[in-house]
């Protein structure tokens, strides 16, 4: 089967859709299929194998479209003006390229996706979080299936255009996000967290935008007991400057370590060596790719009962939900980790199985791989 994975940011930005893209590329050409991922003219992402062909093209980045007057707080509208900017040069190849199925990641690309079926190519609509724009619904008919994220964001879907997507999870890659530590002390000791008494450090990784809620765990933090219990935030973003007043207004700032974005096999160092992962998002959070990595690592979760999260947590067994935007509630379960280290232990173990059964990146693309042979059964 000859698969295109379309999706201009996989080569350009990080991120859990571009991460989903490049590991099912891996996966499905592992598996006998010829795989292109065509992506916008950037080397952000992993080096491509033989076996999978990258193909890069020339785009404007979003940030450029926002220098221009009335469009700087245009999100949604610039994003699609970059996505549009790279089907000129990319069209062609896509056509010429006679694919079985063309898989596109977001609704931005259903107008190029709807184009590609003029080759006989099926299009498969993945959705792994909202990202609708004005027009959208014209375009969602010409796709042959869609398969989303959760059943959280299939629902989103669902309401928004009349579609029933099949639930393909996210994957984590269990040869980095594993229990086992490999050189974890170098990594602390790079990152000045050696001195941390193990154990007992609070971790956020993920990107610092207001949605995320990091504000909550650090009004939090003068609750916790004991009152020393450190924090480590693991991620980039503009709301950086405002956690930090935040956290010296509270006198916490001696607790709290902005250690900006780590990578993979660091950040699975952190996952081992801290006490638990804390997810706080408020909105937009359809799966929850930090918890699943926390898991596969060891490491007992808290998390907003929101959305997709509450698919990944199971409440009591791998970890525990807490109100969204309630740094009351947050405390109180932060502390019942920390006060007992068997049920936070136990928890552990039970989301390293969660992992296992329903988040490798094999369980994953057997599901898609069943959603491709159903699409295109003649090329199989």
């Amino acid at each position: 089967m000859k698969i295109a994975l379309y999706n201009l940011t996989t080569t350009t930005r990080w991120g859990g859709v571009e991460n989903f893209v490049w590991e099912v590329a891996e996966q499905m050409a592992a598996r006998g299929h010829i795989v292109h991922i065509f992506g916008g003219a950037g080397n952000i992402g992993r080096l491509p194998t033989e076996r999978v062909q990258v193909r890069r093209f020339p785009y404007l980045d979003r940030d450029l479209w926002r220098k221009i007057p009335f469009l700087g707080r245009q999100y949604t509208l610039t994003k699609m003006l970059e996505r549009s900017s790279m089907v000129p040069f990319a069209l062609p190849a896509l056509l010429a390229g006679r694919y079985d199925v063309v898989h596109i990641q977001k609704p931005y690309d259903l107008p190029t996706g709807a184009l590609s079926r003029l080759t006989g190519a099926k299009l498969l609509f993945g959705c792994h979080g909202k990202d609708f724009w004005t027009g959208d619904r014209l375009f969602v008919r010409w796709a042959d299936a869609s398969v989303s994220a959760s059943h959280y964001n299939a629902a989103q879907v669902r309401k928004r255009y009349g579609i029933d997507p099949v639930v393909v999870y996210n994957g984590v890659d269990l040869n980095v996000f594993k229990p086992s530590p490999e050189n974890d002390g170098a990594v602390l000791a790079e990152y000045d967290l050696a001195q941390t008494p193990i154990y007992t450090a609070l971790l956020y990784a993920g990107r610092l935008v207001r949605w995320k809620g990091v504000e909550y765990l650090i009004r939090a933090l003068p609750m916790l007991n004991p009152a020393s219990t450190p924090l480590w935030i693991a991620g980039e973003g503009p709301y950086e400057e405002e956690l930090r007043a935040l956290a010296a207004k509270l006198g916490v700032t001696e607790r709290v370590r902005f250690l900006g974005r780590v990578e993979q096999p660091k950040l699975a160092a952190l996952y081992r060596s801290c006490s638990t992962l804390v997810a706080t998002s408020f909105v937009n959070e359809t799966f929850g790719m930090a918890l699943c990595e926390a898991m596969a690592c060891g490491a007992p979760v808290v998390a907003s009962d929101f959305g997709g999260f509450r698919e990944v947590v199971v409440d009591g067994e791998t970890g525990l939900l807490v109100h969204p935007q309630d740094p009351d509630d947050l405390a109180g379960k932060i502390n019942t980790l920390l006060a007992d280290r068997d049920l936070a232990a136990r928890m552990g173990a039970a989301g390293m199985q969660r992992v296992n059964d329903l988040f490798s990146w094999r369980a994953v693309a057997d599901r898609l791989e069943e959603v491709y042979r159903c699409l295109a059964p003649s090329s199989i």
